[in-house]
């Protein structure tokens, strides 16, 4: 979302300009490509309005349209870029409101805060690398119950890359990279690409393909708000035979 990076907002400002108020025939090939994705009988002389969506607090951060026909885009950049921030407690409700446990939530608040809450021991902040090397066990549980309930992993991708936390307009695509190169991925596509990935590895919480972070350890306002974060995007990026399909 724009809020999240300076980089970012300047990205989307380039991307617009590359978009607004240009007939379909004068694009690069480049966009060509992703809006004939987007508008399948768009023609030449059609041209493309493209504005910023208005709401900072969703998903989609342009609008794109042709003629009467719109349709809500969500851009990111960068390496293992955000896909959603949020308080601990709205998301937690959440995972309840799902059917997770409360030990499975127990496991991702400690792995979020890192405190030593041992009976009998005085409690400590443990560092994220004292957490992975002393928990992997309770961090592998955590990850192999979400690789087990792909219903739950399903709306936390919804609430995280499509529909959001305040249920606005969902995104009809995702676009990763800049105004001159980047891939298009629809709803299926990222489904399919996160569930891809069976990501078991023991040293984050991660929901497939989607990797669950702790804003800030430290005693601060961020401390308690998540991240998700989709670290392969970058690696799309880089594969010659998937940007061949999709960018």
């Amino acid at each position: 979302m724009r809020k999240e990076s300076k980089d970012g907002s300047v990205n989307e400002t380039m991307i617009l300009t590359a978009l607004n108020n240009h007939k379909y025939i004068d694009l690069d090939n480049h966009w060509k490509k992703h809006i004939k994705r987007m508008f399948k009988h768009i023609r030449d002389e059609d041209v493309i309005k493209a504005t910023y969506y208005p709401c900072k607090d969703a998903k989609p951060d342009l609008i794109v349209t042709v003629n009467s026909r719109s349709v809500y885009l969500s851009i990111k950049s960068g390496h293992s870029p955000s896909m959603h921030y949020e308080p601990l407690k709205t998301f937690y409700d959440f995972l309840r409101e799902q059917g997770v446990s409360e030990r499975i939530i127990k496991i991702i608040s400690f792995y979020h805060y890192g405190y030593s809450l041992k009976p009998g021991v005085t409690p400590y902040k443990l560092t994220r690398d004292e957490i992975i090397e002393k928990y992997s066990k309770e961090i592998k549980e955590a990850n192999e119950y979400f690789l087990s309930h792909q219903e739950i992993v399903r709306e936390i991708i919804y609430r995280s890359i499509i529909r959001g936390r305040m249920k606005r307009d969902l995104i009809d695509y995702l676009y990763y990279g800049n105004s001159s190169k980047g891939y298009l991925l629809s709803i299926s596509d990222i489904m399919r690409l996160i569930f891809k990935d069976r990501n078991e590895i023991c040293s984050s919480i991660h929901f497939y393909g989607l990797t669950y972070v702790s804003c800030a350890r430290s005693n601060s306002e961020k401390q308690h708000h998540l991240r998700i974060n989709w670290p392969l995007l970058c690696k799309y990026f880089y594969d010659e035979e998937f940007m061949k399909k999709y960018g």
